[in-house]
């Protein structure tokens, strides 16, 4: 598949993944739970989320999913760590908050797509 095909549904899944999310971080919220294990619960289900639409949507992965969880666990923290910092970064430079949110979303789709690509979900034996 091409990359710029690839890239468009990792894309999508990230929207979907944004917003299966929110809705449990909103939902939990007007259940009573405070805004921070909401929060935690919202990532939870959203990292599950993202793993699943990435293994057999985005990349069609044929791998053992057991393998191809303990090689995403890892891309993601690296994905959120150039997020963190791309993020600190554009702050400590003045940039506008939102702008520098935008800025580090970029930052880890890029880096997300890249280590999915060629470390979580690659085809072994090429």
């Amino acid at each position: 598949m091409r990359l710029s095909v690839l890239l468009a549904k990792y894309s999508v899944a990230g929207l979907v993944n944004t917003l299966v999310g929110y809705a449990v971080i909103f939902t939990c919220m007007a259940c009573g739970l405070g805004p921070v294990l909401s929060n935690v619960l919202g990532y939870c289900v959203g990292f599950i989320t993202s793993f699943v639409q990435s293994r057999h949507w985005v990349f069609r992965s044929r791998g053992a999913v057991v393998d191809d969880g303990l090689r995403f666990i890892p891309a993601f923290l690296v994905a959120f760590a150039v997020n963190f910092l791309v993020l600190q970064g554009l702050l400590e430079l003045g940039t506008n908050p939102y702008l520098a949110q935008l800025g580090a979303c970029a930052a880890f789709v890029g880096v997300g797509f890249v280590l999915n690509y060629v470390f979580v979900f690659r085809k072994r034996g090429e």
